[in-house]
């Protein structure tokens, strides 16, 4: 997220005032019978035994504990002294499951409509020391934002205590996080130990969010990896000697270790954004120690009687130049994703920075000093044999010159079009791979139990004031029993039942619980019709504490007039407009009920997600203009030459616009991985562009003949 996001200290305003995203979800399809069937509600209660003995779960809530109300039915006035469960021996099931499965409040929460699958909702033990600092954090951090736009700067003392609570959060994060990760492995451990009995998918947030770090960690070793020995393969493909990939191998992974040594020490992590930068730092780092190889291998052909030494000097001093440009020019294309305020992007950006810096560093230190210490080697008998495919692109650069440029133009304006065509469609399931838990249990979530991205719509009343004393004896002993009660009148229920049939009516939103969904349920007890104000009250009265913490609490906020509807969207479905959606709710809200603008509040998953693609989009701008004003103004000063600087660009331009526009044709979006494309295109293909050049320049000095100067350039470069 943005550092400062209003929307983010919204969502942690909420989740510390409600019930928030910190449990998972855990659903139970037997292989033989139905959910209700007494055998699988005997392996439920196992289920559900074992997980509550987890360290670090609080509480489980599963069929066993719904509350049947029509099975057979009660009066809602004898709710204090007890009601039944699925385990009460005098249950009727069948009544049970028809209850359940049309239930407006658990239908589709914890049990599918067909009664097959039920679900249980797992409540993971909270840091509240961490949630308290989040929430201060995130709100400095949106006054920051909000001054800053004004041209201000938060005071000292909120300076120092912002200073303060970041120290405070990354200590506590970290325990926690180790915590969590521990916990998730042992309730898919338990689920494992289930698996004989029928088909289990775990879900929710905190699974996604530690799945993704144990990605991150796999993809840093995969990629980094794969990138070592393919590099190794193609090195010795390429020169034939071992020293020609040890040492280079070398010298990136002494790279690689001294980058990942600081950001360790200076506490940036690495993410799902960043997960690819060892094998980016070490592909940079190999070319620059690439064009080094080819110079030495060249400078012992043409003068193979000097010493060691001399080939090395002359290697380095010819080589010095073009590859200062080309680091500081590639650090400028990387750092333009500092102009992204996108946490990960930010940091992806300065970890390349610095990454590329020590690797230039180690290798016009280590590789010269390594090559001393050895005797010169063989000179090369390959070196006149220039390449087919750098001899095919001289001829066509010497006879269809006026070809390659119409060519150009051509596939400027084709690309330009493709990358009108990019758009920022993403869905959150398509991040993840068919055989991952997090798009199985997505998939079935959302097909089975109502959608699994969530957000919350939050809608205000007048607080509620808790009544003073009073010489009337019914009201002083009737609020001892939860006075708010008298705070939820029949007007508010009826302008929020307005609201959730809105939500419910929308295709992209499946399962929508609020007061609502209790208020519908307890209707079916008053002969079809709403509870009055009195009616309502004395309902609320009557339930146990256990039950208005779980039906009450989550959706209601009388201190603050607040009330909650918990809405969940279809991802898997097809793609839909969050940000539309979200004004849509805000629109009937305002429009239709009368609410004050202030008075709605929309925020959760969905929120945040499409807060962060709309700045990832805004981002994209501002990235590729600092990007390009930034190469082009490293060519100007590096080549002295504002012709040279143009001709430059328009390779680094055409690249980055060609894989964007092939984005746009193959209808790949935008997200916060695809974001970096353009800067890493351009980071790659400037080392090319400068090393051409700069050669170039050196030639033609020397030769004065423009065609030989290119041949000479294409055969060597």
């Amino acid at each position: 997220m943005v550092k400062g996001d209003p929307d983010l200290a919204a969502y942690l305003r909420i989740s510390s005032r409600f019930r928030g995203d910190e449990f998972l979800l855990l659903t139970f399809a037997p292989h033989q019978g139905r959910a209700l069937d007494p055998e699988n509600l005997a392996l439920l209660r196992r289920l559900d035994d074992e997980l509550s003995g987890l360290a670090g779960v609080t509480d489980v809530f599963s069929l066993l504990d719904a509350p049947l109300l029509e099975s057979p039915p009660i009066p809602l006035a004898q709710l204090a002294k007890g009601f039944r469960t699925l385990e009460a021996p005098d249950t009727d099931l069948d009544l049970a499951k028809q209850e359940l499965t049309s239930s407006p409040l658990f239908s589709e929460l914890l049990i599918t409509a067909d009664g097959g699958t039920s679900a249980m909702r797992i409540d993971l033990a909270l840091d509240a020391e961490l949630l308290l600092i989040d929430e201060a954090r995130a709100a400095l951090r949106a006054r920051e934002r909000a001054l800053k736009s004004e041209a201000r700067a938060l005071s000292p003392e909120d300076q120092a205590r912002l200073a303060e609570l970041d120290r405070n959060h990354d200590q506590l994060r970290e325990q926690y996080l180790e915590r969590r990760e521990a916990l998730i492995a042992s309730v898919r451990e338990v689920r494992n130990r289930y698996r004989e009995y029928g088909t289990l998918y775990l879900g929710g947030v905190p699974m996604i969010a530690a799945d993704m770090i144990a990605f991150v960690q796999n993809d840093l070793l995969v990629f980094g990896s794969s990138v070592v020995v393919i590099i190794m393969v193609m090195l010795y493909w390429f020169f034939r000697q071992l020293r020609w990939v040890l040492l280079p191998v070398a010298c990136s992974a002494l790279t690689v270790l001294f980058a990942v040594g600081v950001l360790g020490a200076v506490g940036r992590p690495a993410t799902v954004v960043s997960s690819n930068f060892i094998s980016l730092l070490a592909i940079i780092t190999i070319s620059l120690i690439i064009h080094l190889i080819v110079r030495y291998r060249e400078l012992l052909h043409r003068e193979g009687d000097v010493s060691v030494g001399e080939i090395v000097r002359g290697t380095m001093l010819s080589k010095f130049a073009p590859c200062i440009y080309n680091t500081l020019t590639t650090m400028a294309a990387f750092g333009s994703l500092m102009a992204s305020r996108i946490v990960p992007v930010e940091d992806f950006g300065w970890m390349m920075c610095l990454g590329i810096a020590i690797g230039f560093l180690v290798t016009f230190t280590l590789f010269p000093a390594v090559l001393l210490l050895l005797p010169p080697g063989k000179a090369s008998t390959r070196l006149n044999e220039e390449l087919p495919l750098t001899r095919m692109m001289s001829q066509l650069s010497r006879w269809s010159y006026i070809g390659v440029v119409v060519t150009a133009v051509v596939w400027a304006a084709i690309a330009a079009v493709g990358v009108g065509r990019v758009s920022m469609d993403n869905q959150f399931i398509d991040y993840f791979r068919a055989d991952t838990d997090i798009n199985q249990g997505m998939h079935y979530v959302d097909a089975n139990l109502g959608g699994t991205v969530p957000f919350d719509v939050v809608v205000r009343f007048a607080p509620y004031e808790e009544y003073e004393d009073s010489e009337d004896d019914f009201l002083a002993e009737e609020a001892d029993v939860y006075p708010q009660r008298y705070w939820f009148t029949r007007d508010k229920l009826d302008r929020l039942a307005s609201l959730h049939r809105y939500l419910e009516s929308r295709d992209e939103v499946g399962k929508v619980v609020s007061l609502y969904s209790l208020d519908t349920l307890a209707s079916r007890f008053n002969d079809g019709e709403p509870l009055s104000s009195l009616e309502v009250a004395g309902v609320l009265g009557e339930l146990p504490d256990d039950l208005r913490g779980e039906l009450i609490q989550p959706y209601a906020y009388p201190e603050t007039g607040e009330l909650r509807l918990n809405a969940r969207v279809i991802e898997s479905g097809p793609p839909f407009d969050r940000a539309a959606l979200a004004r849509d709710v805000r629109d009937f809200a305002e429009n239709e009920l009368g609410f004050a603008s202030q008075d709605v509040e929309i925020t959760g998953m969905m929120v945040l997600f499409d807060s962060m693609l709309k700045q990832l989009f805004r981002s994209q701008l501002d990235t590729l203009a600092y990007v390009l004003l930034a190469t082009f103004l490293m060519f100007l000063i590096l080549l002295r030459s504002f012709l040279y600087a143009v001709l430059g660009l328009i390779p680094n331009v055409l690249a980055a616009a060609s894989v964007i526009a092939i984005m746009g044709y193959l209808g790949i979006p935008l997200d916060m991985m695809t974001i970096t494309i353009a800067a890493i295109s351009i980071g790659i293909a400037v080392d090319n562009t400068i090393h051409y050049i700069y050669r170039f320049k050196y030639e033609f000095k020397v030769s004065q003949n423009y065609l030989k100067t290119m041949y000479y350039c294409h055969g060597s470069i």
